[in-house]
């Protein structure tokens, strides 16, 4: 037999950790979550934003008669991926508590959600109706725009006697967005995230083809390097293909999975609840016939809703290669391309994505192997969406691995909140 020999092994390692709750927030949550030490350490009890949906939802006090709130998108649809400024005018009094969040579904309100109470340990206020049916995917303060607050971007909205007697103030805000097939809209809050009211809401938006195969990932199904398996999501449940080598397909498997079949416990899960969105159909379909360690191009779809980019993959090395060229990391997470704020943020993320990015251009790498806490959605199911697309430009390209970690884990110890 011959020898095994790595050559290029790179670990990558992130390891996050709380700074301590201010005390005016820790006052607030329920003592199940303030008194945690185990449970809730790391995960959702840590920042005023992700309680957001407990808060209760309140009457801003004398919104100005001049808001306004717009955005540049298309009339004919957002895309896959685009930068969508969000334009706030007619402000009165800016302040630094007003916020933008970007809802999806566009319909969701507190006036559709049923009373709720269950108590949910991880979120901190048990004692209100939730905000809204679902969880915000992101939001930004208004100061984020640096003229909002001193008030440079100021119009006039009534004169007297020649002179103006009543002006404004307004502020952009800019979101990166991503096709995650439902309806989105953007609401003006203020209040901050701890006493939230409704100021404005901006017109839903859709996206273009909210169908659209996206997403793709493959990975190896055996040692022998000659199959690969790709998997991605659409908003069709119709089965598609993948188009391989020459002229080689295969259809793909469909399958889903609803709310209804989220696990709960004594501390129920987000994802059951407030943390829900639909995923869309997951298909996967298997590339065989393939040669270990060689280049081959694939796309993903069908004619009725569209195809992937046409893309380069490399099969890796078959069992037995004197030389295998891998990365190996876990707790990489995600983390937003804007100003905004999620629920669970990993910053590191994007440089990691970035140099792994660098090592796949230069053909230094095999295979990737996420060893373990993968996305840190933690019951938001949204954010798989997020992370999907932010491994996309190398899960698709090279083989991705993934083991469980205690973020993956459904156990008695090791609870949903993870």
């Amino acid at each position: 037999m011959g020898s095994y020999r790595v050559s290029n092994y790179s670990f990558v390692l992130f390891i996050l950790f709380l700074g301590s709750f201010a005390s005016s927030f820790s006052s607030s949550l329920h003592p199940l979550v303030f008194n945690s030490k185990v449970e809730h350490l790391n995960h959702t009890a840590i920042s005023e934003f992700r309680v957001l949906n407990r808060r209760f939802l309140g009457d801003c006090p004398n919104p100005s008669p001049y808001l306004k709130i717009s955005t540049n998108s298309s009339a004919s649809g957002l895309g896959d991926e685009e930068y969508v400024s969000v334009n706030v005018s007619g402000v009165l009094r800016p302040s630094k508590d007003d916020w933008v969040a970007m809802i999806s579904p566009s319909h969701s309100d507190m006036s559709s959600c049923l009373a709720n109470g269950i108590l949910y340990a991880q979120t901190g206020d048990f004692e209100k109706l939730p905000l809204l049916c679902h969880y915000p995917v992101k939001a930004a303060y208004m100061s984020n725009d640096p003229d909002y607050l001193s008030c440079k971007k100021k119009e006039c909205k009534k004169y007297q006697n020649g002179r103006c007697v009543v002006s404004t103030c307004g502020g952009s805000l800019s979101f990166h967005v991503i096709n995650i097939r439902t309806d989105i809209e953007f609401v003006l809050f203020s209040g901050g995230f701890v006493a939230p009211c409704i100021l404005k809401k901006s017109n839903p938006l859709k996206f273009t083809n909210p169908n659209k195969p996206l997403y793709g990932h493959i990975s190896s199904i055996d040692s022998t390097g000659t199959s690969m398996r790709v998997t991605w999501v659409s908003g069709h449940k119709e089965p598609q293909q993948v188009q391989y080598g020459n002229g080689k397909k295969q259809t793909s498997g469909v399958t889903t999975f609803s709310q209804h079949d989220m696990k709960s416990s004594a501390l129920p899960s987000p994802a059951k609840d407030f943390g829900w969105h639909d995923p869309g159909f997951i298909h996967t379909a298997v590339m065989r016939g393939l040669k270990p360690s060689s280049s081959f191009s694939y796309r993903y779809g069908s004619d009725s809703v569209g195809w992937s980019d046409q893309i380069q993959f490399r099969t890796p090395p078959a069992g037995g290669s004197d030389e295998l060229k891998f990365l190996a990391f876990g707790d990489m997470g995600k983390a937003p391309r804007d100003s905004s704020t999620m629920h669970y943020i990993q910053p590191g993320s994007l440089s990691v994505i970035q140099a792994v990015a660098n090592e796949i251009n230069s053909g230094n790498v095999d295979s990737i192997f996420h060893i373990g806490d993968i996305s840190y959605a933690t019951g938001f199911l949204v954010e798989w969406d997020l992370f999907l697309q932010q491994i996309s430009p190398v899960a698709s390209r090279v083989s991705y691995m993934t083991a469980i970690g205690n973020h993956e884990r459904y156990a008695l110890l090791l609870l949903p909140i993870h």
